[in-house]
């Protein structure tokens, strides 16, 4: 079993159909990893606070359609947290205004007290990896993780919840030191670094701890480091409709691509140069048919297979 830590939220986004008017969409970039995860088929269990309201039980039945296990879901009678979403770039992506306070998401996350016998993979990220609500917890539940399971980390900060750099990249640089694997986007970096490269710092992050780091780009799809050695996932061209959901696809497709060749689990063997470059190449697509969709709406697997065999 993989487990998905982090929030999940709806995200609001702007009609242009409609003067002043919002679709209210499922989102929340943890939860868009295990929806991803179980349309690609791999066994995922979601971790996570979500509310009682109309809000929360379309979200959860939302996992349950894909295949999501809820055992680890804790239920709230709080509302369900919300996100605004305004219009980005293929380049910057989507901007967030998030509502969080007094909602599902303010309270302890239900990490598990006893890990299934199954859980070979924790993945985390987001706001709620590095806030001061779930922050702390998380990083301890990465620590006990790692005798058991691999771990995968993805920043995706959101400077509107974490404004205070300071604070948030030691914290963020404990749990990369922590993690097997690492997929954090340019824009990501820039924010952390702002007098350093982007590439320039998942280079250094790959040589403290993890196998390997990603580095998303995008249109310029993906850089990789492995061992010192630079690897380039270009992406696929594609009419982009909507980036939102886009490197939650990535990083739900790099889990899944490693799950299907049996690279998860503290006893998996190390990547290789290879296995990173097919990895790469199914994740670049899964992201690129995201961002033909409105939403944040990953692919299955044989949607990829497809799109890579036209390829």
């Amino acid at each position: 079993m993989i487990l998905i830590s982090g929030e999940a939220l709806i995200d609001l986004i702007p009609d242009a159909g409609r003067k002043n008017g919002y679709d209210a969409v499922l989102g929340g970039s943890p939860y868009n990893v295990a929806i991803g995860l179980g349309r690609l088929g791999s066994p995922t269990a979601f971790v996570s606070r979500l509310s009682k309201d109309p809000n929360g039980e379309s979200l959860a039945a939302a996992l349950v359609a894909a295949g999501v296990d809820l055992s680890f879901v804790a239920r709230d009678a709080k509302p369900s947290p919300l996100a605004f979403v305004m219009a980005g770039t293929a380049q910057s992506g989507a901007r967030y205004s998030f509502y969080l306070d007094a909602t599902a998401y303010d309270e302890v996350w239900p990490f598990p007290k006893i890990w299934p016998a199954g859980a070979r993979h924790l993945h985390v990220g987001s706001f709620c990896a590095v806030d001061h609500v779930h922050g702390p917890s998380t990083a301890e539940t990465l620590a006990s993780a790692r005798s058991f399971a691999t771990i995968s980390f993805d920043p995706n900060i959101r400077p509107m919840v974490t404004p205070d750099r300071e604070a948030v990249t030691p914290i963020v640089e404990r749990e990369a030191a922590l993690a097997s694997f690492i997929k954090a986007s340019e824009e990501d970096l820039a924010w952390l670094y702002p007098n350093r490269d982007p590439e320039a710092s998942i280079a250094a992050w790959a040589l403290a701890g993890p196998h390997f780091c990603v580095m998303t780009r995008g249109e310029k799809g993906a850089v990789a480091y492995l061992q010192g050695e630079r690897f380039v996932a270009p992406s696929p061209i594609v009419e982009v409709i909507d980036t939102v959901g886009a490197g939650d696809s990535f990083m739900s497709a790099l889990i899944a691509a490693m799950d299907a060749d049996g690279a998860l689990g503290a006893g998996a063997r190390a990547p290789t140069a290879a296995d990173l470059e097919k990895w790469l190449a199914f994740s670049v697509a899964a992201s690129a048919i995201t961002c033909t969709r409105r939403g944040a709406d990953p692919p299955t697997r044989a949607e990829v297979l497809a799109f890579l065999a036209k390829a």
